[in-house]
């Protein structure tokens, strides 16, 4: 028989923050850029250990509104907000990382900060 694998505690768990931003660019930008400029940036602004770290990952991008979510270990909230304002460039297109706001759950954020862009 096959044991279910153990799993953490919720005491043990890291928290987490989540960050809604939106992309002011010259052209849309698709998801994978977008991924790629904030791994960038963290990498350029914290080092590999700082990004280790702070944990940032893209959980979802609308291409249409370019707006999104990123979700940050709970103390290095304001490293990635201050890599984020650092990226000037996407392959070649300038671009402005604009944070809307910062929640503890992604329901939360969406219903305070990404209402008015169409997120449901």
């Amino acid at each position: 028989m096959r044991e279910k694998p153990k799993y953490l505690p919720p005491t043990l768990r890291d928290k987490h923050r989540y960050i809604a931003f939106q992309l002011i660019g010259e052209r849309p930008f698709k998801r994978e850029e977008v991924k790629r400029a904030i791994w960038d940036a963290c990498l350029s602004t914290l080092g590999i250990l700082g990004s280790a770290r702070a944990k940032p990952w893209l959980i979802k991008f609308d291409e249409k509104s370019q707006t999104g979510i990123i979700r940050v270990d709970r103390k290095h909230v304001e490293d990635i907000r201050f890599a984020l304002t650092l990226v000037t460039h996407i392959n070649g297109s300038w671009v402005i990382f604009r944070t809307i706001g910062v929640s503890g759950t992604i329901k939360r954020l969406k219903i305070k900060f990404l209402k008015e862009f169409g997120w449901r």
